[in-house]
């Protein structure tokens, strides 16, 4: 049995019809022949020959005629030049992407989906707050190395940036527990908590009211510090 499976979904519709008739042409060869046809509003029209003859050998020509549409959600939208990323945007139909432009918590939870949409070695990114006013910012972040200094892999890093309801500020970060077998890794655990004990825009979180705009800023901030870190790291390493 051979298939012959044709998109014509970019073709005009002269060039379908020229393409069926074709295949119609097929049928008096055989001893049986039979078209279906199949529509679908939200898909292809698909048109099916099925012939078989006296020989040993079928044949059959399915053609697709149509274009395909993907449904997306109302508060996703498509980002010009990257047609593999969605952004989400809040009730203003704004796709935030600045920690500048945080407002509310509504807009918090759009930036932080849309960094780890925008961010390449971002995973993912989590803000988990208590009534008592106590908060944690967690960021995964992956990093390239080499497995036993030999495969190339990627391991995540998980930094927290955690305030209590003291005010009292400490961050961390750490590796998977088997990174002991990997080499020339983009991540070293006191460096990292270092650059973020460092940066201003993080300290500054433990004196000031815990809000959306301050949550926000702690994370880009984190991020901000990691790529410069994985940056310095992997230029280190290729020497």
């Amino acid at each position: 049995m051979k298939t012959i499976a044709i998109n014509l979904s970019h073709l005009p519709l002269y060039g379908v019809s020229l393409m069926l008739l074709s295949a119609l042409a097929f049928a008096p060869l055989y001893s049986y022949a039979q078209i279906n046809v199949v529509t679908n509003t939200s898909a292809s029209g698909t048109v099916e020959f099925d012939a078989d003859s006296s020989s040993t050998t079928d044949s059959i020509i399915e053609l697709e005629l149509g274009t395909e549409t993907e449904a997306t959600s109302s508060n996703d939208m498509e980002v010009e030049g990257q047609s593999s990323t969605s952004l989400r945007v809040n009730t203003d139909g704004v796709a935030i992407t600045l920690a500048e432009d945080v407002r509310s918590e509504a807009d918090l939870e759009v930036y932080v989906h849309n960094l780890a949409a925008t961010e390449e070695k971002v995973s993912e990114v989590e803000i988990d707050s208590d009534d008592n006013g106590a908060w944690e910012a967690k960021v995964s972040y992956e990093h390239e190395g080499k497995l036993f200094g030999l495969m190339q892999v990627t391991l995540e890093s998980t930094t927290v940036v955690e305030v209590d309801e003291d005010g009292k500020l400490e961050v961390h970060s750490n590796l998977p527990w088997w990174n002991f077998m990997v080499t020339k890794k983009n991540h070293a655990e006191a460096e990292v908590e270092s650059r973020l004990r460092d940066n201003a825009t993080i300290m500054a979180a433990a004196e000031v009211e815990a809000n959306a705009a301050v949550k926000a800023q702690v994370v880009e901030a984190v991020v901000a510090e990691l790529n410069a870190h994985t940056y310095i790291q992997a230029a280190i390493s290729a020497e």
